[in-house]
């Protein structure tokens, strides 16, 4: 007899018991908080999109895009321009970010006529998603809060692998142990809730724990992959770029990138020229309306003499190079649309209700004994 027929008698299994269960006990609230705001931020873009819908149709012509950057610009000149951003089908309104003392300023700028249709400070108008957004990757705590939430990602991701080891009843009692019996008294139900839901949601919870880890620290993960799997499409040559050095305009990047892919669509162009060594990377799409990391061309020019730094389209990855970009969209789910942003929202509450009921066990199993136990020692003396 061994663990494929009697799991509950070999001594390791016990060892993986209390690992889970402690490890369980530290994270579990943190695991609530997690699960809790990344299912609210599944639909981050639908909550702060403010852009008012003037029309149905999109630009049929190419946009003046130093025009609606002038716009934006001249309404808040102490503001210097971070990005455009045109990630949607309806192409008309197009936001603007700038760089304000307040936080993101987001200006919408109509396409056509260049004006501002709505100019709000991000920080200030969505309170709760930044909120959350704090809460979700730093933990409100800053790098500090960061680094933490990395390692209860890996903790989390252990938890997993172990409660797959305790999950397993036997072989005679497996297909048993796939499903809850509702009818049953309340502490076998919540055992059940428990292991069954922990099983079929293994892979999410997984996935959630080792690519929240990875959003901590996606340079040392990629070097630790290259080792295996070379990625030499990310690499980049470094930018002679210098903090007051000029910047060309946004649409000759715009038209250069276009012309290295000519059936694809501007969906974002980002200025990161806020430090030495700056650059300007301008991102395509077949359909920007979808994940970027799912089908992206990002072409990345030095600001002022506009050499190209980099060239990396998709098409051309790797295995491993397309997996680590797509990496967003699977921890967030928004590379199957609305569907899959509403099925990945109800996945991700699960986490959270394996925290509760595995607190409950924890309650029923020794916190309760424990109580009962001082409070008849204070009795009885």
């Amino acid at each position: 007899m061994g663990f494929i027929d009697r799991p509950k008698l070999i001594w390791w299994r016990k060892a993986f018991f209390q690992i889970h269960l402690w490890t369980g006990v530290v994270i579990g609230l943190y695991v609530i908080a997690i699960s809790l705001s990344g299912s609210i931020l599944v639909f981050q873009r639908e909550f702060e999109n403010d852009a008012p819908r003037l029309n149905p149709h999109a630009v049929t012509s190419l946009p003046n895009y130093d025009a609606i950057v002038a716009a934006a610009v001249h309404a808040h000149p102490n503001d210097p321009l971070e990005s455009i951003d045109l990630r949607s089908r309806e192409r008309r309104i197009v936001p603007v970010e700038l760089k304000s003392p307040a936080g993101t300023r987001i200006v919408y700028v109509d396409a056509t006529t260049f004006q501002i249709v709505h100019d709000g400070v991000l920080q200030q108008e969505h309170r709760v998603t930044q909120f959350l957004m704090s809460l979700h990757n730093e933990l409100l705590g800053g790098r500090n809060g960061a680094t933490v939430n990395g390692v209860c990602g890996i903790l989390l991701f252990t938890t997993s692998f172990t409660g797959l080891i305790l999950w397993w009843p036997g072989k005679n009692n497996w297909k048993r142990a796939l499903k809850v019996k509702w009818n049953a008294r309340w502490v076998r139900l919540n055992w059940d809730l428990h292991s069954v839901f922990g099983f079929w949601a293994l892979l999410f919870v997984a996935m959630w724990g080792i690519t929240g880890a990875y959003f901590i620290w996606p340079q040392q993960v990629r070097s630790a992959v290259s080792m295996f799997a070379p990625m030499s499409h990310f690499r980049e040559r470094p930018s002679t770029w210098n903090l007051g050095d000029p910047i060309q305009p946004v649409s000759t990047f715009i038209a250069s990138a276009q012309q290295r892919y000519p059936q694809s669509q501007l969906a974002y162009v980002y200025l990161d020229v806020y430090r030495p060594g700056g650059a300007v990377k301008v991102f395509l799409s077949h359909d920007p309306a979808q994940s970027l990391a799912m089908n992206e061309d990002v072409v990345s020019f030095q600001p002022a003499t506009m050499e190209v730094l980099s060239d990396v389209s998709t098409a051309k990855l790797t295995f491993p190079e397309r997996l680590s970009l797509a990496v967003y969209s699977i921890h967030f789910g928004d590379f199957a649309g609305r569907f899959g942003k509403i099925l990945w929202c109800l996945i991700g509450l699960i986490p959270a209700a394996l925290s509760l009921t595995g607190y409950l066990m924890w309650w029923n199993r020794v916190l309760k004994k424990w109580t009962t136990s001082k409070l008849n020692q204070l009795t009885n003396q």
